[in-house]
């Protein structure tokens, strides 16, 4: 036989192609493997406990330093009060002989509308039946704290009353015409012995705080006729209340109301409706005139115009706010009267509020810095942080910086003669 080229016979090779020809037919035609089929089993819950969890039962923590805090008192804060002597001295016989109780209109709901009385009980321009209806809030206002409070560390703030209208009215004084101005420029109103908070007729107008009714008539009817000598306050209610301050009576006075829902000697608790608001009396507008007053220890007569206050230090302020009272003075240490005073905003840069120091004419009736402040201006809900309060000293400009604490009194004083210092927020 022939062999091939390189030496090897040729049946050799045709032997070695066929098995291996053999050989892949073998492995194409061999069964497959059978599928392995996974079946799922059921997952067991973890038996580890959480480690916070654990860390937390193990009381992790509890003996290390603890965060400092400031001590809160258990107990809430309750205004000194008056002992109060007999009956008669807080209802006086002569009080109630010359009040005509027919003139006193029950308080109406605004809903349902009741009839009309069948005899006129103002007199204004408005028609009567809008007495009855509270019309809708023209502003929300920020909810104010609950009084009494004296979160002052040395216990000499005393805002012990709320506000005598809802906050969904409008129970923010008068910023053009607070408490001891003359009001706008150039207009030369009275001054003020009180604050304004203008709303539409028939806004309930509720008691500041508790005590006694020792005042409550139509101001423009009533014997004498009118308020302590004068026809501006319309229809009036005056309140002595449970507490005093430092051995004085406490009175709070609300004007111009439509409706008088109080007799004299009826004992009112806060929030109690004592009447609506209206534009009795000499007004421009309906609103309700706030007056606090201080009298004599145990005493049921109604203080004179000469023992007004400032009510912005007597009720309490909005919540997230503190006040800025303080005295203004010039290079002589005289306190300078009808002085604008800006507070401006660290943060913002922009104006917080203004206001004018108080004016004192000499003339009897002048109003009053409170007891403990001395001050001669104050502005009330200012938001809590650092301001810059500015005022304007015979053309030059006085400013120092504040630090304004939720519900307390910030004082400072502001001269041209000295540096101006604060007390930091107390």
């Amino acid at each position: 036989m022939r062999q091939g080229g390189n030496g090897i016979p040729a049946v050799t090779l045709v032997i070695i192609g066929t098995l291996i020809f053999g050989f892949i037919i073998w492995q194409n035609t061999r069964p497959e493997a059978p599928t392995r089929v996974i079946v799922p089993t059921e997952i067991q819950p973890a038996t580890e406990v959480n480690a916070w969890q654990v860390i937390l039962e193990q009381g992790f923590g509890s003996d290390s330093t603890p965060l400092p805090t400031i001590g809160i008192p258990t107990a809430p804060f309750v205004p000194p009060t008056l002992p109060i002597e007999t009956e008669s001295a807080l209802l006086p016989a002569q009080t109630l002989s010359a009040f005509d109780a027919a003139q006193v209109t029950p308080f109406i709901g605004a809903t349902p509308t009741p009839p009309l009385p069948t005899a006129p009980v103002i007199e204004t321009v408005i028609p009567l039946t809008q007495i009855y209806v509270t019309q809708p809030p023209q502003s929300w206002q920020p909810p104010p704290l609950i009084p009494p409070l004296s979160r002052d560390l040395l216990g000499r703030d005393h805002y012990w009353m709320q506000r005598p209208i809802d906050s969904n009215a409008n129970n923010r004084g008068l910023f053009y015409y607070p408490y001891g101005s003359d009001g706008p420029e150039g207009e030369n109103y009275r001054i003020h012995a009180g604050i304004d908070m203008p709303n539409q007729i028939g806004e309930p107008v509720r008691a500041a705080g508790s005590g006694t009714v020792v005042w409550a008539a139509d101001g423009l009817r009533t014997s004498g006729g009118a308020f302590q000598d004068t026809y501006s306050y319309g229809n009036v209610v005056v309140i002595q209340h449970d507490f005093g301050y430092r051995g004085r009576s406490v009175f709070t006075l609300y004007a111009h109301l439509a409706l008088v829902n109080v007799v004299p000697g009826q004992r009112v608790e806060t929030g109690d409706v004592v009447g609506l608001v209206g534009n009795t009396g000499r007004v421009t507008g309906p609103h309700v005139h706030f007056e606090v007053r201080l009298g004599d220890a145990g005493s049921s007569s109604v203080p004179h115009y000469a023992n007004t206050y400032n009510p912005a230090l007597w009720m309490v302020p909005y919540v997230g706010t503190g006040v800025i009272a303080g005295r203004v003075t010039n290079a002589s240490g005289q306190l300078v009267m009808d002085a604008d005073v800006t507070v401006r905003s660290r943060a913002t840069g922009q104006v917080v509020s203004t206001t004018t120091t108080y004016i004192y004419q000499n003339s009897g009736v002048d109003v009053n810095a409170d007891p403990e402040w001395q001050e001669n201006f104050v502005i009330g809900d200012v938001p809590v942080g650092r301001h810059e309060v500015v005022a304007d000293i015979g053309g030059q400009r006085v400013s120092v910086i504040v630090n304004v604490v939720e519900g307390t009194t910030t004082f400072v004083e502001l001269s041209p003669s000295t540096t101006p210092t604060n007390d930091g927020g107390s």
